[in-house]
């Protein structure tokens, strides 16, 4: 049985497709932002829809990617469940608390280290 070294595990190119993947994913993140940026201030959202939008976006995202058996970031899965953990908060606790700039310093966190590491 032989062991794998570092120099034989390292990152493979990211297919078309994984690649893809994680483009709509992160125009998804963006496009929540965008979305709510064009509706007009008179329409009242609840302030649970950014973090349970970006949750779902990453959540959805992570599991196709990890169905493909496509590399998927251990801090997507930790934005996404904190994303939807503020958004529950939000819902049953605190409906007055804003969380959008808490999911804002998330997305550009994932953004980046997507970026940096060559990862989801």
């Amino acid at each position: 049985m032989e062991t794998e070294t570092p120099a034989e595990t390292e990152t493979q190119p990211k297919s078309a497709g994984e690649l893809k993947a994680e483009r709509l994913t992160w125009f998804g993140l963006v496009g929540i932002f965008i979305v709510l940026s064009v509706i007009p201030e008179w329409v009242a959202l609840h302030n649970a829809l950014i973090p349970l939008a970006g949750g779902l976006v990453l959540l959805t995202s992570g599991l196709y990617q990890y169905r493909q058996k496509w590399r998927v970031g251990f801090f997507t899965w930790v934005a996404a469940t904190l994303m939807l953990v503020m958004a529950i908060y939000s819902i049953f606790d605190r409906p007055d608390l804003d969380l959008s700039f808490v999911v804002i310093v998330l997305v550009v966190i994932v953004i980046a280290l997507g970026v940096f590491t060559n990862e989801t």
